[in-house]
């Protein structure tokens, strides 16, 4: 059986002395403490994740404070179950803890209740206030950069290719972060998600059939294809056009590597689309995509089409 000790400051600044000398004497040989200067919040911390690859069973692990190896509720419960499971010991000096002991382990299940309680009290009170707020016409947090109508415009004056991220960004005045961020303008393969609404549109001087148009294959295909301010930079990138019909995915189709591109007298592209894919073509061609067909995918009033990561 080997006792450990786990000691950990938040800052550089800060001195992890107090917490050494305390496990020192509580029978922590030297060579078996570990130390690190990280914050409690981090997911994965160098020293705890050493300490608990190292850990036996009948092995203890000391630490001053619960604060100290914990970074959350859940995180200690955790850190507890695990403990338990590996018949470790865990003792906790200033708070009187000892899970080898039944009364210890009757204080520690009583401060996590506690602390799980204080938690639901914010959690509720926080909703209750912005159920209130809601009601009321408010809505909390920070107030959007762009609006979906300016972000739209930024996504098609980006497609145009007319235009640097940087001019866009000051005509829109956001900063460019802000607008790769918005955008969403990956570097790598991406598809293009397509909102429609399952009424179909027609063109009153062509009597062309836009969106869902209810036709043959043949048609809703020439509607599915034509015309897109995809930038010719990205074209080679788009791997499939997801069409969302009521907040539902209605097809996948992938875009014709062999195939040929067409603009129009704008620009704008025809693609090279494939005959819609099935579920099992989607998961071989686009097993990154995350959408199947008949999955939900809720239309955002004003999003007439985004960009996603493959």
């Amino acid at each position: 059986m080997t006792r450990y000790g786990y000691a950990r400051v938040s800052t550089r600044d800060q001195s992890t002395d107090h917490q050494i000398d305390a496990l020192l004497a509580a029978g922590v040989a030297e060579e078996d403490l570990f130390v690190e200067k990280i914050s409690g919040k981090l997911s994965s911390r160098p020293k705890l994740d050493e300490l608990l690859a190292t850990l036996r069973p009948g092995d203890q692990v000391v630490v001053t404070r619960l604060r100290r190896i914990g970074r959350s509720h859940a995180h200690l419960l955790d850190l507890v179950r695990q403990f338990g499971e590996g018949d470790i010991d865990f003792v906790v000096l200033e708070q009187g803890i000892d899970t080898a002991t039944p009364g210890g382990r009757l204080i520690f299940h009583f401060l996590a209740a506690l602390a799980e309680y204080d938690r639901e009290l914010i959690v509720e009170g926080t909703k209750d206030g912005l159920a209130a707020a809601k009601a009321r016409g408010r809505v909390g947090g920070r107030p959007r950069a762009l609006s979906q109508i300016q972000l739209d415009q930024a996504q098609r004056m980006y497609d145009e290719d007319q235009l640097t991220v940087d001019q866009i960004a000051d005509a829109l005045k956001v900063g460019r972060s802000t607008l790769y961020r918005q955008l969403g303008t990956y570097e790598g393969d991406c598809a293009l998600i397509v909102y429609r609404r399952s009424k179909t549109k027609v063109n009153p001087d062509t009597n062309r059939r836009y969106g869902e148009t209810g036709q043959s294959e043949a048609v809703q295909l020439d509607a599915d294809r034509k015309w897109w301010p995809i930038a010719p930079t990205r074209r080679s990138k788009l791997k499939a056009i997801v069409y969302i019909v009521d907040g539902v995915v209605a097809r996948v189709r992938a875009v014709d590597p062999a195939g040929q591109w067409h603009e129009d007298d704008r620009g704008y592209a025809d693609v090279p689309l494939t005959a819609p894919l099935t579920d099992i073509q989607i998961a071989k061609q686009l097993p990154t995509l995350g959408l199947q067909l008949g999955d939900e995918r809720p239309h955002v009033k004003g999003k007439l089409r985004e960009y996603v990561r493959l």
